[in-house]
């Protein structure tokens, strides 16, 4: 194997997780003397430059692509979108957003009615899950293998053909503590206010009176409360910097599959506290867990008194994060999914 084609259905503008996936993987790819090239559709497009990408990655837009020189293909799914990437390499199907895998949601989520997850999740996300649960078989058979990131998702999908279990992965000699936590404990938000941003204003209103900082970070938050929005952090190390600095990050999401926010605050010694989802407890991280708002302000709380007056044991449960996220580094776990495309490359 010597060419890769990475295929997704968003500009890597748009720097999501998935965009900083298909980022890191070409970065690997690149590193261990591979060609790559990544096509790419035009939505949701920014007017900024692709940060992270290196030189050596041919990089495409545009609404239809042929593809003739990979030896095997590697697509983010999403439904029918699939099919404007034309070639005849084998290819992978990568399930990496949650509205393929709704066993691995919240409660609320997984009982909710198409007409409160249209509200709640817009058109696109409703049409999506709409096509896929109908056509599902038909669209996985569609690829030569699938990709999984959580390993809760093979129970899922036991009885396709060919599916692969490979985790998300960081660099954790790049996410490492830099800073000394806060002398005032600090708390932190990090995502898009879809992943449940209200509900981390909403805890922070419950402790308006403690002594405890609230920030958050993401490209589309505002200050609120008591809550100070920093903006959009994509500069690395400014992130590490931050994750470093804080006490507790507070996770607030519904709708996952493999959040790496967690990897990278756990690599930088910060506790998490999450709800308890398949797609959390798939990570196998030393998370403490909370189900309602009132939850999550006790485990603040109990956190903040740690840090307070019991320093050694939360310096402790600092130590079992990283412990815990160097099983996800990158010289782990990358050579799994190098294995993955170069089998499947072999079908040709």
């Amino acid at each position: 194997m010597k060419t890769v084609a990475l295929c997704h259905h968003y500009s890597l503008t748009f720097h999501g997780g998935g965009e900083r996936f298909l980022i890191d993987v070409a970065s690997q790819l690149i590193k261990t003397g591979h060609k790559v090239a990544i096509h790419a559709l035009p939505f949701g497009r920014r007017p900024v430059k692709t940060e992270g990408l290196p030189r050596e990655v041919r990089y495409k837009e545009n609404f239809i692509h042929k593809i003739q020189d990979a030896d095997v293909m590697y697509f983010i799914y999403a439904p029918l979108v699939h099919k404007l990437f034309m070639g005849e390499s084998p290819k992978i199907g990568a399930l990496h957003a949650f509205v393929f895998l709704n066993e691995l949601q919240s409660t609320e989520i997984r009982n909710m009615g198409y007409v409160n997850f249209l509200k709640g999740f817009g058109f696109t996300k409703f049409a999506s899950k709409i096509y896929f649960d109908k056509f599902r078989e038909r669209e996985l058979r569609s690829f030569d293998a699938i990709h999984v990131i959580n390993k809760e998702a093979i129970k899922i999908l036991s009885g396709e053909k060919q599916v692969y279990y490979v985790p998300n992965w960081i660099d954790t000699s790049r996410f490492k503590p830099l800073e000394e936590k806060n002398v005032r404990f600090t708390v932190l938000y990090s995502g898009r206010r879809s992943k449940g941003f209200s509900t981390f204003v909403e805890i922070a209103s419950l402790l308006e009176t403690k002594d405890v900082d609230f920030i958050a970070v993401g490209p589309d938050l505002m200050n609120t409360g008591n809550v100070k929005n920093l903006g959009f952090i994509t500069d690395v190390e400014k992130l590490v910097r931050l994750y470093s600095k804080v006490h507790l990050l507070v996770y607030t999401s519904m709708v996952d599959v493999f959040p790496l926010t967690l990897l990278e605050a756990s690599a930088c010694k910060t506790p998490i506290v999450s709800l308890p989802t398949k797609a959390i407890r798939g990570l196998d991280l030393p998370v403490l867990y909370a189900t309602s708002v009132n939850d999550f302000a006790h485990v603040i709380r109990k956190l903040q008194n740690m840090w307070e007056k019991r320093r050694e044991q939360y310096l402790k449960l600092c130590e079992r994060m990283r412990l815990e996220a160097i099983k996800y580094d990158a010289k782990e776990v990358f050579p799994k999914f190098l294995d993955m495309l170069k089998e499947v490359a072999s079908l040709s």
